[in-house]
């Protein structure tokens, strides 16, 4: 049995631009395992200020802990160990509720319950030391390869700020939207430790989801100090905010780190090191819908390019698709939002089928339109967005003899179309967009 999770140290070589991450798990008086993994960052420009080496430090070691999620899940030991440095009581608050709901999926695949049983030591009476470090007015933009960010980079283009795309890996999806938007791409390399992903092959450990955009998110804030970004402007929508089941008190949400909870702790935990830094999404007011119309109308240069489909984005680059396999949770729901609002012949050409006229699919469309099980765990919109994209298509001659149309659009008899359509058109106000470019973001939501 897996006693102690521990956090041994971290190490950022100047030479190479890698930072090492290493944990250790132990069990009884024995090492039972050791992991060291490895984020490489490109070459740093100008040497950094006394001021913005110190702040980084602290950057680095939060983002050890951050990134320990992916080794403590393979064991979820009883007790976690931080050698590397001391939490505040606030930073262990935050790192407590990204680890148990960030692992909320991960437990319930796993049929655990990690509530109340993960607890990061702190120092008590510890303050986090601040930074008032000015940054150039330059936005990074994280390209995933999908509809979202190609609609991110389109509105940055149009407002005329100064921005540039930045991933963490670059399957070709992901290169050639970065290519499409005409700016320049900046690519992080991460190396996963091989004996983790070997534990994971024999079925030995513990193995599923981690909230993968929260852990990004400290690289993305540590490369906002080491190249001097003020703003990190992701493309998460509200419907990530939409959970997927509850387990006791505790909403499910397989987009946590993509949803406004978390984008706010994040922000509140960036304020505390870097207050003139920024991390928000430029999305967060829509609706998927919302922006599945927008990517319609304005984003076609991407349409040959993007694709949502996690298949092609595996870690095993031997296991990638090149696009769209047509026949995940993904592929059903970004067909079905795209579907109203692009010609039907331009669609099925660029994913590749459709699954709209696919028997074997209607079990995951009920999913997807609550009809029946929970929403599936995977990046998709809310249970309404399905049911309106559904009932436009019904409406439209060139859909309605589609299987999914004909067996599913009766059953949307009574739901308030119309009405509910207005809604995900019409932005929120809950979001973070800095208000120096709030208005001309605005303009651009209109459809």
């Amino acid at each position: 049995m897996c006693k102690a999770f521990y956090y041994k140290k971290y190490d950022f070589d100047t030479d190479t631009n890698t930072l090492t991450l290493s944990y250790a798990v132990q069990g009884g008086k024995t090492c039972l395992h050791t992991f060291h993994e490895q984020i490489i960052f490109p070459p740093i420009p100008i040497p950094l200020s006394h001021e913005r080496a110190e702040a980084l430090k602290t950057v680095f070691f939060l983002t050890h802990i951050a990134f320990g999620i992916s080794y403590y899940k393979a064991f979820c030991p009883e007790e976690i160990k931080i050698e590397s440095g001391e939490l505040t009581a606030e930073q262990a608050f935050f790192f407590n509720r990204f680890f148990v709901a960030g692992l909320g999926e991960f437990a319930v695949r796993n049929h655990l319950n990690l509530q109340g049983k993960i607890s990061f030591p702190y120092k008590k009476d510890l303050q986090t030391v601040s930074f008032p470090i000015n940054f150039q007015k330059r936005f990074l933009v994280p390209i995933g390869g999908g509809k979202d960010s190609c609609v991110s980079l389109d509105i940055l283009k149009k407002i005329g700020v100064e921005y540039c795309g930045i991933s963490v890996g670059n399957p070709r999806p992901i290169q050639e939207c970065a290519e499409k938007s005409q700016q320049p791409h900046l690519v992080l390399k991460r190396v996963i430790d091989p004996h983790l992903i070997e534990l994971n092959q024999t079925g030995t450990v513990l193995n599923g989801h981690v909230p993968i955009t929260g852990m990004l998110a400290f690289l993305l804030w540590a490369y906002g100090l080491m190249y001097n970004y003020q703003y990190v402007a992701l493309s998460c929508e509200r419907s990530a905010n939409s959970g997927n089941l509850m387990q006791g008190e505790l909403s499910i949400n397989h987009q946590y780190s993509k949803s406004f909870e978390f984008e706010t702790d994040f922000y509140k935990l960036t304020q505390t090191v870097t207050p003139n830094f920024r991390y928000f999404s430029l999305l967060r007011p829509l609706s998927e819908l919302h922006i599945a119309r927008l990517f319609a109308q304005n984003c076609r240069d991407y349409f040959p390019v993007f694709t949502s489909c996690n298949k092609a984005f595996k870690l095993d680059e031997s296991k990638r698709l090149d696009r769209w396999c047509g026949a995940c949770d993904k592929c059903r729901f970004v067909f079905l939002i795209l579907a109203p609002f692009m010609d039907r012949e331009t669609l099925i050409n660029l994913i590749g089928s459709n699954p709209l006229n696919d028997s074997t699919q209607l079990l995951g469309y009920e999913e997807l339109l609550g009809f029946k099980n929970h929403k599936p765990f995977e990046c998709v919109g809310e249970i309404a967005e399905s049911r309106v994209a559904l009932a436009l298509l019904a409406n439209k001659p060139e859909w309605q003899e589609d299987i999914v149309i004909r067996r599913l659009a009766p059953r949307l008899q009574h739901f308030e179309v119309k009405e509910t359509y207005q809604k995900l058109l019409t932005p929120s106000e809950t979001h973070l967009i800095p208000q120096e470019i709030l208005s001309d973001v605005m303009a651009q939501f209109k459809c």
